[in-house]
């Protein structure tokens, strides 16, 4: 039992200094490694990145944490707790952490605009669809609008999804918008039931085929 505690504090510190050994190689990532205080009860590192930051922190208890959050609204992206076995495991989880952390750096939100005659019947379509993307860290931004609107604010947005009671106008729309962003129809059992999911998920696809286009 002495032994096993006595490896766990050498694995701890072990592992501090390998994650400092390798600043070198976060910066060519462009990962700026900074040192957070010491503290009696743990030592700590963040991992700074334009968009999210990251931070490991090993607890005196043998406990390592590791979390990605957004920087923007600080919104909590990844998160990781394991007792320390061996530097092994503890190199693998690092790994896993820092691989997430540069994944979620290159994600790019996508901006969708929802729209109806005048915003009304599709806002509670995209407060349910911004709320699935939420829930299961989608980076989908769905903003409910009027046609007018759209008008004069479609260069803002990746792609433009049309309510069924104003599909037969997309020919029109698709002409004012010179054909400069895709434009897609909502299906309308899809709509009519309610079915949020089902139009995100055809939301998506259509995005990953407009990519593969591209």
């Amino acid at each position: 039992m002495i032994s096993n505690e006595f490896n766990s504090t050498i694995y701890k510190d072990l592992f501090y200094k390998w994650l400092v050994a390798n600043e070198e190689d976060y910066q060519k990532d462009h990962v700026r490694m900074e040192y957070v205080e010491p503290n009696k009860r743990y030592l700590a590192l963040s991992f700074q990145m334009d968009k999210i930051y990251g931070e490991v922190t090993i607890w005196n208890n043998n406990i390592v944490e590791e979390e990605i959050h957004q920087r923007e609204d600080k919104k909590l992206l990844f998160y990781l707790h394991y007792t320390i076995i061996d530097l092994a495991q503890c190199i693998d989880m690092f790994n896993e952490f820092y691989s997430n952390m540069l994944k979620h750096s290159k994600t790019k939100d996508i901006y969708i605009a929802l729209v109806c005659t005048n915003g009304l019947s599709t806002s509670v379509f995209a407060s349910e669809i911004e709320e699935i993307c939420e829930l299961e860290n989608i980076h989908l931004n769905v903003v409910s609008m009027s046609l007018d609107r759209l008008y004069e604010n479609y260069q803002r947005y990746d792609a433009i999804y049309l309510a069924p009671q104003i599909a037969y106008q997309q020919p029109q729309i698709t002409a004012y918008t010179h054909r400069e962003k895709p434009i897609f129809c909502v299906d309308t059992t899809l709509f009519a039931t309610k079915d949020y999911r089902s139009i995100l998920r055809n939301m998506r696809e259509n995005l990953e085929k407009q990519k593969n286009e591209d």
